[in-house]
Parts: structure tokens; C-alpha cells; sequence
């Protein structure tokens, strides 16, 4: 294989693992390069940072698997390492969704190594998939072994299962008694008349509408006081008078505890403290006490400040710092025209993916509020190594905002394994730009 075949192939597998579209375009403009193990191991491994917020890549990876000469290979040994594959939920959920492609394809072997690899999670030590993909590639029978192996597991374990899948199935598919299906079997089968019975007393509600309390000065405190302030959002945090709000800021003042100081500093964050910010730029520029997140909540409550006290320390820790993210914050207003190649320079300190993703926040938040062409160079840099694709979503709507979107970047997400930045290509196709 020549240096630049490796070349290609190193680029490629880059790309893959962050989910970007830049694979794609590698593919298509490589068409006599073998890319199909590269592949293999994109199918068969979900590579995103949150994999749980992400979710499964199976489109992503799927548009490879169709443009290829080696595409019998590749599905051949996604459904053999879907049927050994133990531990690795959301790589095996991602081998589950590509198996729903492979059966609509008319691979009659998906169908029979999906069921094969469900039925080993009744097996002890398999991690339980396939649960909603087992219902697409096989309608009711599928949702006959789903409610078999599922109510084994009810029954066994004295578990429960609720109607979300059931139901959701049931919508698509209207044409369809599923459970008028599962009421006949189940007077022949005890783990299915446990798996219907579950689900007849765990209805799940498709309502969007939600409750929420109404924050006050009393649950706030209560939150601190019992150590549960944890997330607050900055609609709930604006449920507080001005009044309310100034007392909390008192207490902060007078507050030793330091767990509690950064509990008040969580309300703070979201809410703009009402008096002078130099206690809180005092505890930002000290040293973080043991078990406490002190620092990085007292650095987000001086969002809202501009001082040129706060400028100098955003200065020294992003230049000291190795990893400056808890105090990116600082120059959300204090940002300054130059502040870009301090930026880029930390973004080129590493290409590991815990350091992109970690400053990754503070550069949308300062570029959120700081609105400018400069910004290209360090987010570029930063949508070139990062592997969410929840935070590239956020990146590639900044850049095209300030009119700096790449044309190569703009080519790119039209195939990225993230719905939503593949929709921005419409978007900024729609505007011409």
C-alpha cells in the first residue's frame, strides 16, 4: 500500500470517528481504495463522546456501507460481532439499527442474527439490545419474542416494563391489533401474560406538557440546605423576585461553608448576582477546595461582569492553565479583538477528545455573546478534532451566523452523523451561501 493510501485511510478513519461528513467525500473521491475495515470497525463501534445523548450512528455509517464493493463483507461482520458482542450497549444498539437496514435491503441474515443475539439476553453477563429493532424487522412475531424474553425477565427478577415501545409501534403501525396479539398469546405463554399485564400497568403518556414548580426563595434554600442544588435553569432562576434574589446574595456573603458556597454559586450562574462581583472574583482567583466544583461556578457567575480585574485573571489562567476550561467563562464579557489566537492557541494544545469537548462549551459560550468574523479560526480548529456531534451542531450555526462558514465545512455537513447539522446544509443552502 503506497504512503499516500495510508494517507487517505488515516484521514478517513479520523473523520469516521468524529462523525463528520469529510469520510464521505474521502470515499467518493477514492473509489479504488479498500476502506470496508475501517468501516467494519465505525459499524461495530459507536464512536461519539455522549453516546447516550447522541445516540446510535447507523445512518451515518450506513451511507459507507452502500457505496462500497465490499459491502457484503462489512454487513457479514457486523452481524457476527453483533451476535458475540456482551458488554457495549450503545455499539451493540448501533449494530442493532444497521441490521434494520440490512433486512429492508432483503440480508434475509439479519434477521435471523438479531434473533439470535436476542435471545442471549436471557443469558446472564449479555447486555439487553434490540428490543425496538426486533419489532420493525419483524411486526407482531417480533413483538411476540420481545414480550417472551422481556417477561421472563419480569418474572424472574421482578421487574417491569412500560408501554413506550408498544405503543409507539402501535402508532406507526395502525393496521395492526398488537394488543389484541399479546392478549391471545398470552393465555398460552406465562412470560407473555407477564409482559402484557407490565405494560397495561405501566401506561407511558406521550404528553409533551410537563409541570414544573415554580421556583421560589424557599425551594432554593431548602435545595441548599439539604445539599440538592444541582441543575437549575436560568427560566427557573429568574422565578426569583429581586428581593429574594438579594437575600440569597447575602447569605452567599456570609456563608463559610465552602460546599454551600458553591451550591449559592450554582443559582448565580444562572442569575446575575445583584451586588459588587468582588467576593466572587476572590473566590475564583483562589485555589479549589477538595470535593467542590467552587471555582468553575464562581467563574460562571462572573459571566454577567465586565472589570478589567476580571480580564487580567481570564488572561493568566487561559495562558498558565494547561486545560484553562473552568475559565473560558471570564471572557464572555471581557472578550477583546485579538482574543482569537489566545483561543486557537489553546484549542492546538491537544487533539485529545476530553480537552476539545471540555473547552469546546466555553468557546460557544464567549462567541455566543461576542459576535465576530474573528471567531473562524478557533472554532474551525476545534470543529476539526471534536467527536460530539451535538456540540458541532452548535459550532457550524456560529460560524455560519458571523458569514465565516468553510465552503469545505458547508460541503461536509450534508453528510454528518448528526441529524441536525445535516439539516443545517439546507439551511445554508437555502441562503445561498
Amino acid at each position: 500500500m503506497s504512503d499516500h493510501s495510508i494517507d487517505i485511510k488515516r484521514q478517513f478513519f479520523n473523520s469516521l470517528k468524529r462523525g463528520t461528513g469529510e469520510a464521505y467525500l474521502i470515499l467518493q473521491d477514492n473509489p479504488n481504495i479498500d476502506f470496508s475495515d475501517i468501516i467494519i470497525r465505525g459499524a461495530i463501534t459507536n464512536y461519539a463522546y455522549d453516546q447516550q445523548s447522541e445516540g446510535s450512528r447507523a445512518v451515518y455509517i450506513y451511507q459507507f456501507i452502500k457505496k462500497v464493493k465490499q459491502k457484503d463483507k462489512i454487513i457479514k461482520a457486523v452481524l457476527s460481532k453483533l451476535q458475540v458482542e456482551k458488554k457495549d450497549y450503545w455499539s451493540l444498539d448501533q449494530m442493532c439499527d444497521l441490521t434494520v437496514f440490512f433486512s429492508k435491503e432483503g440480508y434475509t441474515e439479519a434477521k435471523t442474527a438479531l434473533y439470535n443475539r436476542f435471545e442471549k439476553n436471557a443469558v446472564e453477563g449479555y447486555e439487553f439490545c434490540g428490543k425496538g429493532q426486533l419489532m420493525e424487522i419483524d411486526g407482531i412475531n417480533g413483538i411476540l419474542k420481545v414480550a417472551e424474553i422481556v417477561g421472563r425477565k419480569i418474572l424472574e427478577e421482578n421487574d417491569s416494563e412500560d408501554s413506550y415501545l408498544i405503543d409507539t409501534f402501535q402508532k406507526k403501525h395502525k393496521d395492526l391489533s398488537v394488543y389484541a396479539e399479546l392478549a391471545k398469546a398470552s393465555k398460552k405463554n406465562k412470560f407473555i401474560k407477564a409482559y402484557h399485564k407490565s405494560i397495561l400497568e405501566n401506561k407511558w403518556t406521550f404528553s409533551n406538557h410537563r409541570k414544573f414548580t415554580k421556583f421560589s426563595y424557599e425551594l432554593v434554600k431548602e435545595k441548599i440546605e439539604s445539599n440538592k442544588l444541582r441543575v437549575i435553569s436560568v427560566g427557573r432562576a429568574n422565578d426569583l423576585s429581586i428581593e429574594d434574589v438579594e437575600k440569597l446574595a447575602n447569605e452567599l456573603l456570609a456563608e463559610k461553608s465552602k460546599q454551600k458556597q458553591e451550591l449559592y454559586l450554582r443559582f448565580f450562574s444562572k442569575r446575575k448576582f445583584p451586588f459588587d462581583y468582588h467576593p466572587i472574583l476572590k473566590i475564583a482567583s483562589g485555589k479549589n477546595p477538595a470535593k467542590t466544583r467552587l471555582i468553575e461556578f464562581s467563574v460562571n457567575s462572573l459571566k454577567y461582569f465586565s472589570g478589567k480585574d476580571i480580564r487580567e485573571l481570564a488572561l493568566k489562567k487561559l495562558k498558565a492553565e494547561k486545560n484553562p476550561f473552568k475559565y473560558l467563562d471570564l471572557l464572555m464579557s471581557n472578550y477583546k479583538k485579538g482574543d482569537n489566537k489566545l483561543l486557537n492557541e489553546i484549542a492546538n494544545r491537544s487533539d485529545n477528545y476530553d480537552f476539545i469537548h471540555s473547552i469546546g462549551f466555553g468557546y460557544l459560550d464567549i462567541y455566543e455573546v461576542n459576535k465576530t468574523k474573528n471567531c473562524r479560526e478557533a472554532l474551525e480548529t476545534i470543529y476539526k478534532k471534536m467527536n460530539c456531534g451535538l456540540c458541532r451542531k452548535n459550532i457550524v450555526k456560529l460560524l455560519f451566523d458571523n458569514n465565516v462558514l468553510a465552503d469545505t465545512i458547508r460541503q461536509e455537513i450534508k453528510f454528518d452523523s448528526n441529524e441536525d447539522v445535516r439539516k443545517l446544509y439546507k439551511l445554508t443552502d437555502k441562503n445561498g451561501r
